[in-house]
């Protein structure tokens, strides 16, 4: 996949199409909620925060139930909400009976989403359920697919940005 293409297909950070102020008016409230701006402090994948990468996910979810007619709202509050689990991942230890993070942190986020906000069972099933198949309870509801669906292509997407910029770095540095 070229760099071009990957710009091309991702500018969902940018959140500059049709969808972008409509999103960003019915998020603003969790946006701006005190405990998911923590999530900015956060590492998540490559140089990406927790809270960039909430904001890409429940972007593209949102955009995705209103071209197909489904609860963009659920979809958008449990992406981002999804990995509300608040601590850096890269130096997390897990203690005793605690399982690997990629396991462990749905149940986290959705601990954390319950005590910070109201959500309702689809909500709490999005989160839950965003790492399936690595947690192996199957969704309930159709956003939860799509959520998952999601989650995966947007980290691909921050993981291979990086990708690009580093191999750029590199190429400028041999052409000195």
């Amino acid at each position: 996949m070229s760099k071009k293409l990957l710009d091309k297909i991702y500018k969902g950070h940018k959140l500059q199409d049709k969808y972008g102020k409509e999103f960003y008016e019915e998020a603003k409230e969790i946006l701006e909620h005190p405990i998911v701006l923590q999530m900015k402090q956060f590492n998540h994948h490559s140089q990406t925060s927790c809270y960039q990468h909430c904001v890409h996910v429940a972007y593209y979810c949102y955009k995705l139930a209103k071209i197909l007619g489904w609860d963009e709202k659920a979809l958008m509050k449990g992406g981002l909400l999804h990995d509300l689990f608040l601590y850096d991942w890269h130096d997390y230890t897990p203690g005793k009976n605690e399982r690997l993070h990629g396991f462990e942190h749905p149940n986290k986020a959705l601990y954390n989403a319950h005590k910070y906000f109201k959500l309702t069972r689809k909500e709490g099933d999005i989160i839950v359920k965003h790492m399936f198949p690595l947690t192996l309870t199957l969704p309930t509801y159709k956003e939860s697919y799509v959520i998952i669906m999601v989650d995966k292509f947007v980290t691909s997407c921050e993981v291979l940005d990086r990708f690009f910029k580093t191999k750029k770095r590199i190429l400028n540095q041999k052409a000195r």
